[in-house]
Order: structure tokens, then C-alpha cells, then sequence
């Protein structure tokens, strides 16, 4: 499979990013994420702390970031995964909100070039097995199932 091409500036227009794309970043062995992780709250977003913009580094010329939300009031915990200028490519739901038909944990994936300007609507797995898992361990099974490494410092909110 060839390489998604780099990412578009952002002038509105979303750079398209189809299956065999995803599958190939999804499947490349060396991506890392080398920064700490801190979580900071947001007014506008309590009680939920996030971490975001999180470069993830890999071999392509890509713009990989990921997004972490977790409520401590409900316990409800979010990996968003996006191509900088395009849009999200991967979302793992925990102990959230149900979303039929799968239920509170679900892995969102990109299906169509369409799925990252409509937030991955499509190609939702039910993932109950990973109900009930603290913030810490999720970051750790999300990069172990994404292929990430993580090298720098995960602070817990």
C-alpha cells in the first residue's frame, strides 16, 4: 500500500483519507508518542479533564495527533486519533454514552474518505471488555492495540 499523502493546510478544505490510508497508518510499527501526557480542565468542558494535541511521530508525512477526555464524574474515557487537516480517523468510547448498537465502550473507525468531516459514524465495535478500566491502563492497551510506543511521562488526571 502506498503512504496517505501529507496533510493539507487547513483552508477549509479536509484532505480525504480512505480505508487503505487508515489501514496503513494504522498498521505502520513505528509510531511513538515522546511527549509527556498532562491533562488540564477546561471551564467550558467540566468536569472532564483532557489532554490534546498530542503528536503521535511516525515514518510517513503525516500530521498524527491524539485527543484524551476523561469525566472523573462518570468515569467516561475517550482516545480521539486525527490527521491534522482532515479530521478523526479513530475514536475508543469507554464507559460512556451508549451508541447503538454497540454499547458505553465502542471503537469508532474510519470506514469512507466521508467518516472524518462526519466524525466516524460508521464502523462501530462494541468493545465491553474494556468497561471499568482506569484512565492509565486504557492509554496503555490503546497503544499497545495502535502500535504506539510511549516514551515520555503519563501524569493521571
Amino acid at each position: 500500500m502506498s503512504p496517505p499523502p501529507p496533510p493539507q493546510p487547513s483552508s477549509g478544505t479536509l484532505h480525504r483519507v480512505n480505508r487503505p490510508d487508515f489501514e496503513a497508518l494504522r498498521d505502520l510499527p513505528d509510531k511513538r508518542i515522546l511527549t509527556d501526557i498532562r491533562f488540564v480542565r477546561r471551564a467550558a468542558l467540566h468536569p472532564a479533564c483532557v489532554a490534546e494535541n498530542i503528536p503521535i511521530q511516525t515514518s510517513r508525512p503525516v500530521d498524527l495527533r491524539l485527543h484524551i477526555a476523561f469525566n472523573p464524574e462518570t468515569g467516561a474515557k475517550t482516545f480521539n486519533v486525527f490527521i491534522a487537516g482532515s479530521g478523526p480517523i479513530c475514536r475508543l468510547d469507554v464507559d460512556g454514552p451508549a451508541h447503538r448498537p454497540a454499547g458505553r465502550s465502542h471503537k469508532h473507525s474510519l470506514q469512507t474518505a466521508r467518516c472524518p468531516e462526519r466524525n466516524l459514524p460508521a464502523g462501530v465495535i462494541d468493545r465491553p471488555d474494556l468497561s471499568g478500566k482506569g484512565i492509565r491502563e486504557l492509554f496503555e492497551l490503546f497503544c499497545e492495540m495502535a502500535q504506539i510506543s510511549h516514551t515520555g511521562e503519563f501524569v493521571e488526571p
